[in-house]
């Protein structure tokens, strides 16, 4: 079973960058979100959301910023 993942972050964001790389290279199926192209920023603002990347877990489950704790415990659900 593949985890699917939404990286909700914005360009020049070393996290946000780091964050899709990892899952990546975990094998773990995810799309990345430009906040500003989505006009989302200000939502997840109000949402309380502070800190980008934030990555929401198709299954529920959410966390902000670069969580590599967060990936391994992702990949190892997913094989």
């Amino acid at each position: 079973m593949s985890a699917q993942v939404t990286v909700y972050g914005a360009e020049g964001c070393w996290k946000c960058t780091n964050t899709a790389r990892a899952l990546e290279l975990a094998g773990i199926v995810h799309q990345v979100v430009d906040v500003d192209a989505a006009g989302l920023r200000d939502e997840l603002r109000d949402r309380g959301i502070r800190e980008l990347p934030y990555v929401v877990l198709n299954g529920g489950g959410s966390w902000t910023g670069l969580r590599l704790d967060k990936i391994v415990e992702l990949r190892r659900v997913a094989v």
